[in-house]
């Protein structure tokens, strides 16, 4: 089958990219199928909004629209409804990313919810295990921004986690007077000191180091508000990490066994809102899920159901 990709950069880490490259690989390498011109096109998949007006059937696969009431959403997302009004099939990651855009831009006739999958094969710790031997390794990492909660998933660990463990936080974005707080969080903490739980901030980590990290972490926290489907839970998921994650948004459905921590107040309704100004969450409150890790089997599923959609639509 031949595809051709609007608003697709194979070269970028960027979430949607990322995901995107490592699907197109697997249908390539084992599906038969190959990226040509638009003209020459079987179909064309279309990463969140178009580049070109669309000749073929198309796809539209959201990464999520825009609701922070300090931006422009509106401006933000006219260009998103425009893909989604001509998309032939959509593709959400979660069914809170469905939810969420239907009640902005009104149902789609052949829409689906494929959460993201890591396809690849673990990648085993090099480095970790021999720099902090015995010592249980905690792990978070993102690009942080305040909806992110770095202070919360430090204090999280610090509250949660087994003595003499350390946390390692990956990735950059976080300002001066975070990194200041989560200094005093332990310097003026004695239990902290005396349990032995230590912080580090390693900056950011080239991807196979980051699954590394991953395979040497007993458990990610995520507590994020309002995240979609991300990559880094899907990855460390796959690398066996008990994952830890809030009640809010679709991270609690990329996989079995979480420990969901509940946000403080009523769920959200889907208006507008100060996405950077994030409500309190309570750490004390928390939901264990039963369940083995699937991943492997998610990552079949999600492969299967993206060439069954494009196929449908020859």
């Amino acid at each position: 089958m031949k595809v051709f990709a609007h608003n697709f950069n194979p070269h970028s880490n960027s979430g949607p990219n990322k995901f995107t490259r490592s699907l197109f690989e697997q249908l390539i390498k084992k599906q038969g199928f190959s990226f040509t011109s638009q003209d020459e096109s079987d179909v064309e998949f279309c990463l969140i909004q178009q580049t070109v007006m669309k000749k073929k059937p198309m796809i539209l696969r959201l990464d999520g629209i825009y609701f922070n009431s300090e931006q422009d959403y509106e401006k933000q997302n006219a260009p998103i409804k425009f893909a989604y009004d001509n998309a032939d099939a959509v593709v959400f990651q979660s069914n809170f990313n469905k939810s969420l855009t239907e009640r902005w831009f009104g149902e789609h006739p052949n829409s689906h919810v494929i959460h993201n999958a890591y396809f690849g094969e673990k990648v085993k710790d090099e480095n970790f295990k021999k720099i902090f031997g015995s010592r249980e390794i905690w792990s978070c990492a993102s690009s942080w921004r305040p909806h992110k909660r770095l202070i919360e998933n430090v204090k999280y660990y610090l509250n949660c986690a087994p003595d003499n463990s350390v946390f390692i936080v990956a990735g950059t974005g976080y300002s001066e007077e975070e990194k200041k707080e989560i200094q005093n969080l332990i310097s003026q903490n004695k239990l902290y000191q005396e349990k032995n739980r230590q912080v580090y901030l390693v900056g950011n980590l080239d991807y196979h180091l980051l699954r590394q990290l991953y395979d040497a972490s007993s458990t990610f926290v995520h507590l994020a508000y309002l995240d979609h489907c991300p990559n880094v839970v899907v990855d460390a998921y796959a690398h066996g990490c008990q994952i830890v994650c809030s009640n809010s948004g679709g991270t609690q459905e990329i996989g079995e066994g979480f420990k969901v921590v509940l946000e403080k107040g009523s769920p959200w309704d889907f208006s507008p809102i100060e996405l950077y100004n994030p409500p309190e969450i309570s750490l004390n409150r928390k939901i264990s899920f039963a369940g083995e890790n699937d991943a492997k089997e998610r990552a079949k599923n999600c492969l299967s159901k993206y060439e069954e959609i494009f196929r449908s639509l020859i």
